[in-house]
């Protein structure tokens, strides 16, 4: 039976500056600290490893090669004098497990156990990729040390001590600038809370119910309503999820026309 541990800090960001007034030396070299995270898979080897392991290295090797071309593996590699071991190192905890969960060392007994442990970096020369940026869904994703989250996320935190995890609210509002014929702009609410399924053309005839009720605009149609993003006119079956508004309504154009 393997032993498994992981050990994180969900507090931890992943890159952060501080930038003080003017302190004696010693105190302003610590004063700006940039700490990148990494997670390292340690193996225990059996005694044998030099023998048993020869009929699983080269698959072994493949599946390392592979995840460092996906960019989860950044190095890795056998301890030495003795062999008793491995270290490699990933960009999350999620790819370190799924590694060793699928390694044929560990399927095949070479490794006796093994845990994952975060190791904050705050000097070196390692080149390393840039952090990728939180993906939001509508559905709950675990959010890794020093995620940046998009304000107006729905945030999780176990009481058990466990990730976080974060979502776009199932029902949430969306504000939007509408411009008339002659360029003046209007903002209003949307009254009713979009959803992942609310589409274009229910956004359109809200609109003009909005505009029309205003009586700034006068009576207004669903079809005067034109919504664009990227100057393309948007069709009204596509849903909020499809169009990813929740990201990009700073791109919505809406005009009357």
């Amino acid at each position: 039976m393997l032993r498994r541990g992981v050990l994180s800090q969900l507090a931890e960001p992943m890159h952060y500056r501080v930038v003080l007034p003017q302190l004696p030396s010693t105190r302003r070299a610590m004063s700006a600290i940039a700490v990148r995270p990494l997670h390292l898979l340690l193996y225990q080897y059996v005694d044998d490893v030099e023998e048993a392991r020869k009929p699983f290295r080269t698959a072994h090797i493949a599946a390392a090669q592979a995840s460092a071309q996906r960019g989860e593996l950044f190095m890795g590699g056998a301890l030495a004098k003795p062999i008793d071991g491995a270290v490699l190192a990933f960009a999350t905890d999620e790819q370190a497990e799924a590694f060793a969960e699928a390694d044929p060392y560990v399927q095949n007994g070479i490794v006796t156990s093994w845990t994952v442990r975060e190791w904050s970096v705050v000097v070196g020369s390692l080149s390393l990729p840039p952090i990728p940026p939180f993906v939001a869904s509508y559905e709950w994703k675990r959010v890794e040390s020093g995620d940046i989250l998009p304000p107006g996320l729905e945030v999780q935190l176990p009481l058990d001590g466990g990730r976080q995890r974060a979502r776009i609210p199932p029902r949430w509002s969306l504000r939007l600038n509408v411009k008339d014929q002659a360029g003046f702009s209007f903002t209003f609410d949307q009254h009713h809370d979009v959803t992942r399924s609310t589409n274009v053309g229910e956004l359109r005839r809200a609109l003009a119910t909005q505009a029309s009720q205003s009586k700034i605009l006068g009576d207004v149609s669903a079809e005067q309503i034109s919504m664009t993003i990227d100057g393309c006119e948007l069709e009204d079956a596509s849903t909020v999820e499809d169009l990813d508004l929740f990201s990009r309504a700073s791109q919505l154009k809406v005009a009357v026309r």
